[in-house]
């Protein structure tokens, strides 16, 4: 037995609480909520709790990306990369999280929009550290590719011979594009909810908005089908 679980204090429930209830800290956690009685619309609990879920994933996002960049600097390559499997898996959940709003009308919203008052999603912490993060894990990954003394397209022409950095690198794209998707399904929904021409709650307007959906997070990830289309023409591919 390791010496950290050795030293795990086990808190007993109190009286009338389970076990599971003292784990999770329901009581903390469902009290973050409006009552029903403080409800300006009945949509309200719906919007709150669907962020208030964004935020509980994407710090679970940030603690495994923090672990990934970790693993890369060890070049523990096979565990980053279960771990960013992970990261991707919980995006497309929140994807399907965002679609839950899609079932408030644009009426409904603006029965209680305006106690948002200058709140925006870009406000959102667990975010913003993801934007932090996440373009740290190319300065890591870079770093492996030099050790390896392989270029980007080496790895793709030779993936046989650098079968984790490609795998990697793929991960990464994959990571990129559901987080581009993300963006778009957020845009469109903003659309869905207030119209193409007005100013979000944030004061953003929707065109600056729109504009974040050709975001990259690994554009050389996304230069790099180029080369490998540009040399599959010049070898007779194509």
């Amino acid at each position: 037995m390791s010496k950290r679980s050795e030293h795990v204090e086990v808190q007993r429930p109190t009286r009338g609480e389970s076990v599971y209830a003292r784990y999770l800290r329901l009581p903390e956690l469902l009290s973050l909520q409006k009552s029903e009685e403080e409800l300006a619309h009945h949509d309200e609990l719906q919007f709150q709790i669907v962020h208030q879920v964004f935020e509980l994933w994407w710090k679970e996002t940030a603690f495994e990306l923090r672990s990934i960049s970790r693993l890369l600097k060890e070049a523990n390559l096979s565990e980053a990369l279960r771990l960013l499997q992970r990261v991707i898996r919980i995006q497309y959940l929140l994807l399907e999280n965002m679609r839950m709003l899609e079932t408030m009308s644009p009426w409904d919203f603006h029965a209680f929009r305006k106690l948002l008052a200058g709140g925006a999603g870009s406000d959102s912490p667990g975010y913003r550290e993801l934007q932090r993060l996440s373009p740290l894990l190319w300065d890591d990954f870079r770093t492996l590719l030099a050790t390896a003394g392989a270029s980007l397209s080496d790895i793709y022409l030779q993936a046989g011979r650098y079968p984790l950095l490609h795998a990697f690198a793929e991960a990464l794209i994959d990571y990129d594009e559901v987080m581009q998707t993300f963006r778009f399904r957020h845009y469109k929904l903003a659309e869905r909810m207030i119209g193409a021409a007005t100013t979000g709650t944030g004061g953003t307007p929707m065109p600056l908005l729109e504009r974040t959906i050709h975001d990259m997070l690994y554009p050389e990830l996304w230069e790099i089908r180029d080369r490998l289309s540009t040399l599959a023409q010049e070898d007779g591919q194509i």
